[in-house]
């Protein structure tokens, strides 16, 4: 249980409320992680939206998403992410335990299209060395197809597991 008191589905009242029907019809139950998000409601509002903008690209991409938060959340050792996001990674992506423990070390182990391999490792690049990211690499992100909202995006997602780990880890999220 969170060191924090949060909104049950019961308790839940207005937009946080609407929020968790939605969560709750998508996912069958609202996890301990997004209910500490209620705390403040913009943003719980804020992590759903991206939760759901996520949910809306192909398969493919969903996964890459996937191993952005998993592969971050290993590095960051946040056991909440890793146990939920290994366990996408396996149940819904079909990879093995032996390929989530090389895919940090290899990301050719995650079986991505070329596009989203390149883009995986751009996003923990991002992360590990942000400082080495130059014009050249945007160049390279754009021949790709993406568009600069689109590389915004891959990176804010990529530095919100920054935040969804400490928040989980402070607050002792099950």
């Amino acid at each position: 249980m969170s060191l924090l008191q949060v909104a049950t589905m019961q308790e839940a009242q207005g937009e946080v409320k609407e929020i968790f029907n939605e969560v709750e019809k998508a996912f069958g139950a609202v996890t301990e992680g997004l209910s500490l998000w209620a705390l403040n409601p913009e943003a719980l509002k804020f992590q759903w939206n991206s939760i759901k903008e996520q949910m809306d690209n192909d398969t493919d991409t969903q996964k890459m998403y996937t191993l952005i938060r998993y592969i971050i959340s290993e590095k960051n050792r946040c056991m909440y992410c890793i146990g939920l996001n290994g366990g996408m990674l396996i149940n819904m992506y079909g990879m093995s335990e032996e390929e989530l423990k090389e895919v940090a070390n290899n990301l050719s182990v995650a079986k991505l299209t070329p596009k989203n391999e390149k883009l995986l490792a751009f996003a923990l690049r991002s992360i590990n060395e942000p400082q080495s990211i130059k014009q050249q690499d945007i160049k390279e992100l754009h021949t790709l197809g993406l568009n600069d909202k689109e590389i915004f995006y891959l990176v804010l997602t990529a530095s919100m597991m920054l935040v969804v780990n400490t928040l989980f880890d402070t607050f002792d999220v099950e």
